[in-house]
């Protein structure tokens, strides 16, 4: 008859602490690394898909958190990585390719390059040159009306009348100053031919401000649901990789 006998040399309870602590930190780091490669994925998504500012707003608002806080929480099994972005509508409109309808008889306005403080790029720079409330308020005082489109249904210019004014400096006497609304100057760049195109702007009697649509498609051109597949997988390899780093 035989036995088999086993002993446990050394303290046990201190050598399972140490091993769960390893397991859990290597989960952590597989679970921190498949959110940075989440966050990544959907950062170029966005900087490809088009934009007219290289999709950085939209890359840059895609934002990583790791449950629990690394530092402070107590060791655990289930590390979790939350990927969102703080522009969510708007992700949420081109991840769908959503169609946007102005509520009753209304328009969704876009402002033209004519409206914008600094030309076509002041978005960076900060504003409009008028607001739609403004634009309101001109319409009352006769100075703003809307011009449909012909070719576009659905579609129409809201512009304002021009007023023409010469320069008050010595070096601007001689030059054309145009003002719109109540006393706001327009085409007030030193492009090449500006001085023509107040002259043309002029004789056309008023400028497009604003952009009027009664819907707006927008093309799909982010996949979300793409990059969510693509976790489960990222996880099991990352997993894998740090379980296999632990020393026995």
């Amino acid at each position: 008859m035989s036995f088999v006998r086993a002993a446990v040399f050394g303290r046990l309870k201190p050598a399972m602490q140490a091993e769960v602590r390893a397991v859990a930190g290597a989960l952590r780091r597989a679970v921190a690394a498949t959110g940075a490669e989440a966050q990544t994925e959907l950062r170029a998504q966005a900087r490809s898909a088009g934009f007219k500012d290289g999709g950085r707003s939209i890359a840059n608002a895609w934002r990583l958190n790791l449950y629990p806080a690394g530092g402070v929480a107590p060791t655990t099994f289930k590390p979790a990585a939350l990927v969102w972005s703080r522009m969510p509508t708007v992700v949420d409109a081109f991840d769908r390719g959503a169609q946007i309808v102005a509520r009753g008889r209304k328009y969704l306005a876009f402002p033209t390059g004519n409206n914008a403080i600094g030309g076509r790029r002041a978005g960076r720079r900060g504003g409009l040159r008028i607001t739609p409330a403004q634009m309101i308020q001109a319409g009352r005082r006769g100075e703003a009306f809307v011009l449909p489109s012909k070719s576009r249904s659905g579609t129409a210019l809201w512009c304002l009348r021009v007023v023409a004014a010469t320069g008050t400096s010595r070096r601007t006497r001689n030059q054309l100053r145009l003002f719109v609304g109540s006393g706001t100057e327009v085409l007030t760049g030193h492009r090449k031919g500006q001085a023509q195109r107040r002259q043309d702007v002029l004789a056309q009697g008023f400028v497009p401000m604003f952009l009027l649509m009664r819907r707006v498609s927008l093309r799909r051109r982010l996949d979300v649901g793409g990059v969510r597949s693509r976790v489960p997988g990222w996880f099991a390899r990352n997993a894998m990789a740090e379980l296999r780093g632990i020393k026995p």
